[in-house]
C-alpha cells in the first residue's frame, strides 16, 4: 500500500512538472509575440499605396500564442477612424517580416554610420532611455526624429540630415530664438 502511494506521489509530481513546464514554454511562446509586434510599424495601405503607421494588438497576439493559435489584428493605423472597418491586409506584410517594419529599426539604421552636421561627432545608437538624436528636414529646421509623424518618416529621412542630441538642442535654441543668442568670435 505504502509502495502505491508513492508511485501515485511520483506520478502526480512528474505530471505537475510536465504541467508547468508545458505551461512556461506556452508563456514563453506569448512573450516572443508580444515582443515580435511591439512599437510602432510602418506598412504600405494596399488600398492608397502610401506608408502608414500601424500598431498591433500585441496583447491579444500574445494571449491567442499562449493557448497555440495565430491572431493578429490591429489597435491602430493612422488612417482609422475613417477606415477602421478595412479588411487589414496590411498584415501580411508585417507578418513576414515584423522587424524590418518596426519604426525604430528603421530610424536606428538610418543613423548607423552617420555623423551630426555640426560637430561631426558619430551619432551613437540609438538606446531607448538616450536622449533623441535629431535631423535637419526638408523644411531646413532642425526636429527630434521621435516628434516627426511616423508615417512620414521615410519620406522626411530621404533627404534628412543627422544632428546629434546635443547640437539638437543648442542649433534648435538657435533657429527657434535667435534674438536671444549672441555669438562672440573667439580671440586667439
Amino acid at each position: 500500500m505504502a509502495t502505491l502511494l508513492l508511485s501515485l506521489a511520483l506520478l502526480a509530481g512528474s505530471f505537475l512538472v510536465v504541467l508547468a513546464a508545458y505551461g512556461a514554454h506556452r508563456l514563453l511562446l506569448g512573450a516572443r509575440e508580444l515582443r515580435k509586434y511591439s512599437g510602432k510599424m510602418l506598412v504600405t495601405c494596399p488600398e492608397t499605396g502610401k506608408t502608414v503607421a500601424v500598431k498591433v494588438a500585441g496583447r491579444r497576439a500574445a494571449l491567442a500564442a499562449t493557448v497555440g493559435k495565430d491572431h493578429v489584428e490591429l489597435s491602430q493605423c493612422t488612417r482609422w477612424p475613417e477606415r477602421q472597418d478595412c479588411d487589414q491586409a496590411c498584415l501580411n506584410e508585417l507578418e513576414a517580416d515584423p522587424e524590418t517594419h518596426r519604426v525604430w529599426n528603421i530610424v536606428s539604421q538610418w543613423y548607423e554610420g552617420k555623423r551630426c552636421v555640426y560637430c561631426r561627432q558619430p551619432i551613437s545608437q540609438l538606446r531607448h532611455l538616450d536622449h533623441p538624436p535629431g535631423l535637419i528636414g526638408q523644411d531646413g529646421k532642425i526636429i527630434e526624429w521621435e516628434k516627426i509623424p511616423a508615417e512620414r518618416l521615410p519620406e522626411e529621412l530621404a533627404s534628412a540630415r543627422a544632428v546629434c542630441w546635443n547640437c539638437c538642442v543648442v542649433e534648435g535654441f538657435r533657429q527657434e530664438h535667435a534674438e536671444l543668442v549672441v555669438d562672440r568670435p573667439w580671440k586667439h
